[in-house]
């Protein structure tokens, strides 16, 4: 482990940066993604009106490595995000969260700030308020699942990869709710700019063909044959994004579980369980209101022994009655 993986606690998709800030903007998706664009308003649910830094939340932008944009512009961005979360949640975010650039990977450190801040760091800079969102939407996730809880920075999580991919849905539903948003309603009319690029990013990474279960696969039978490597190396994101591509339907349907996340890995077996246990685990430490939906992913994974399949978990994950994900 190196130093600097040392004090980190998540680290941001390791991608070609670089590349992808070039190219992204610019595409338009391959295929068309209006089965996601459907009852758009229906997604958008949360308490009306909310503001997280109304609520309290402060998000404080530091340093340089910014580029063109000026840092009360991404604040503004930053901010955004955070509503379109905690405004599922029943309180707000009380910790603050302070936000400098990197030109390695974004990350989410384990050590505090001086304060007791959350230390976020994010790859983005200039004007590409995608990437921002993005990035920021992924950190966010993981500070909101717990990350830090039972945990200690030498820790081998091997359920690691599967909030990695909680975090990466949570990036494509923010990407997809924001632009909405910003289209009909933009903080400021130059953001609805920014909503255009939002949304074309959304649909491209949709799209992207890693992203798809092989044709005629379940994901009980992709999952058998990769989950080793997961436990191994939660950051293989071209595995990690086959998972998330299944899980943003049920956060689409029911964006009001975004709150489940305040109950996983509150368990200290959790760094070193089974799938299967890390996953009861959080069903049994979810409140009632939430059971149904961590239900549903338990379903997903074909882990209806333990808790049974009912029509309406069917209905909501897209199983037919032998258990595996139907295709559309």
């Amino acid at each position: 482990m190196s130093a600097r993986r040392s004090k980190e606690r998540r680290t941001g998709t390791p991608r070609a940066w670089v590349a992808r800030h070039m190219r992204l903007p610019l595409i338009v998706a391959a295929i068309s993604c209006s089965f996601v664009h459907a009852n758009e308003a229906g997604t958008l649910a949360a308490r009306p009106g909310f503001k997280s830094k109304e609520m309290g939340l402060r998000i404080d932008v530091q340093g340089d490595g910014w580029g063109s944009a000026n840092r009360e512009s991404i604040e503004t961005l930053l901010y955004s995000v955070a509503d379109e979360l905690l405004s599922r949640l029943p309180a707000n975010l009380a910790v603050p969260i302070a936000v400098s650039h990197t030109d390695r990977s974004p990350v989410v450190l384990y050590e505090r700030g001086p304060a007791g801040e959350y230390q976020v760091q994010l790859h983005a800079s200039g004007e590409n308020w995608h990437l921002y969102a993005y990035e920021f939407a992924h950190e966010l996730c993981h500070i909101l699942s717990n990350f830090d809880e039972n945990a200690s920075q030498q820790d081998v999580r091997y359920n690691q990869w599967f909030e990695e991919t909680l975090c990466e849905t949570a990036s494509l539903f923010v990407l997809k709710n924001l632009a909405a948003k910003w289209e009909s309603s933009p903080p400021a009319p130059r953001w609805s700019e920014a909503a255009k690029k939002l949304r074309r990013f959304f649909d491209h990474l949709l799209s992207e063909g890693h992203r798809q279960l092989p044709l005629h696969t379940p994901l009980t039978a992709w999952l058998q044959e990769n989950e080793e490597q997961l436990r191994k190396d939660p950051y293989l994101r071209q595995k990690n994004e086959v998972v998330a591509n299944l899980l943003l339907p049920l956060f689409r349907d029911e964006p009001q579980d975004w709150a489940a996340l305040r109950y996983l890995n509150l368990d200290p077996s959790d760094a070193r369980n089974s799938l299967r246990h890390y996953l009861l685990h959080w069903y049994r430490n979810a409140p009632l209101e939430h059971k149904h939906f961590v239900a549903g992913i338990l379903a997903m994974f074909r882990l209806d022994d333990l808790v049974p399949m009912t029509p309406a978990l069917a209905d909501m994950t897209g199983m037919d009655p032998s258990g595996d994900l139907a295709r559309n």
